[in-house]
């Protein structure tokens, strides 16, 4: 059968991966990062793939990023329980980060306010359960996330360690560099 035909008789949406490139592209992303000294932690909201999941773990990956809770359900349900949710938390889902812990997830999550890191306190004291909590920083325009000179980011880092909690520390997320194709754009974007 011509590759043409077997493409044409493939149900779609399909996903086809070249797998020795992304095995390859896997390994480099993870070496450079050794090189660098920097944990790897993937982002997996693009392959939403076990496969593509355990190869990046089993390639040294420290854990994995996901953008919903559901995303860390799915891999906390195949054993990858070392998982930071990369969305600022609304109250409403700490009931569901919650039970992710007690299920044994080392789920970390996200705030970027006063206001929220309190409630993130008030329901951690109330459950008898320190969160682990990063506190995002705004590096590109106010997408999200608070600004290195805002003088809120030390009260939010205040009240989640007063309140108990973990400070894991603070990230960062350069979204506005999706649309840059040069390295001086990437530099300047960096700087």
């Amino acid at each position: 059968m011509s590759m043409s035909a077997l493409l044409s008789s493939l149900d779609t949406p399909v996903a086809l991966l070249d797998v020795p490139r992304m095995q390859r592209n896997i390994q480099r992303m993870q070496h450079r990062m050794n090189e660098l000294g920097v944990r790897l932690r993937p982002h997996v909201k693009t392959s939403k793939c076990l496969p593509v999941i355990q190869a990046q773990i089993a390639a040294g990956a420290s854990g994995v990023t996901v953008s919903t809770l559901k995303e860390a359900e799915h891999c906390s349900a195949e054993g990858i329980n070392d998982v930071f949710y990369a969305v600022a938390i609304a109250p409403g889902k700490l009931d569901q980060a919650l039970k992710l812990r007690r299920n044994g997830c080392r789920l970390s999550i996200l705030t970027d306010s006063v206001v929220a890191a309190q409630a993130i306190v008030a329901f951690g004291q109330r459950h008898d359960e320190n969160f682990d909590v990063w506190i995002e920083i705004d590096c590109d325009g106010h997408r999200s996330g608070l600004t290195v000179d805002d003088p809120s980011l030390v009260e939010v880092a205040r009240t989640l360690i007063e309140g108990g909690m973990h400070l894991r520390g603070v990230m960062t997320h350069a979204g506005s560099s999706y649309d840059l194709d040069t390295p001086e754009a990437l530099q300047a974007l960096a700087e």
